[in-house]
């Protein structure tokens, strides 16, 4: 199956008086043999693991296939917070120091999003509680938790 370029962020004037505003697609448009790679990462490394680094290293392999964009990513407190752990917005939440994820295709993909991922641009305050004490990092997803157990 040929690759097929991302699809294009979409421009929209609300009003004529205001500044436009872009908006990204609404899901990640994974092509037929990039789906099954996520879905089955996403079944291996699902929230109740703990696993998201793992699950961020399979996301990252298949986005980075058609986004040289593609970028790791880690949620953690903001050091100037009170905060201690990142709490998703789901009911009976994990405890998590951090969390990683992976930005592709404009989107956030993760345990917490689905296959679809969210809309970059809103994923904090789509996924997460407390959003303004909480920050965002650029990392290598082959070194957050290396050799996690029962990662192939």
């Amino acid at each position: 199956m040929g690759l097929r370029a991302p699809r294009e962020a979409t421009t929209i004037f609300a009003n004529p008086d205001r500044a436009a505003t872009t908006l990204a697609a609404m899901a990640v448009e994974w092509i037929a043999d990039e789906r099954p790679r996520v879905e089955d990462g996403l079944k291996r490394h699902p929230i109740e693991s703990g696993r998201c680094a793992a699950l961020a290293r399979v996301v990252f392999a298949v986005g980075r296939e058609r986004d040289d964009a593609t970028c790791g990513r880690q949620v953690r407190p903001h050091r100037t917070s009170a905060a201690r752990y990142v709490v998703p917005q789901r009911p009976n939440p994990p405890l998590w120091f951090s969390h990683t994820y992976v930005e592709t295709h404009a989107h956030a993909v993760d345990a917490l999003t689905g296959i679809d991922g969210t809309p970059a641009s809103t994923y904090l305050r789509a996924q997460w509680r407390y959003p303004e004490a909480l920050e965002v990092h650029e990392v290598d997803v082959a070194t957050i938790d290396a050799n996690i157990e029962g990662e192939p």
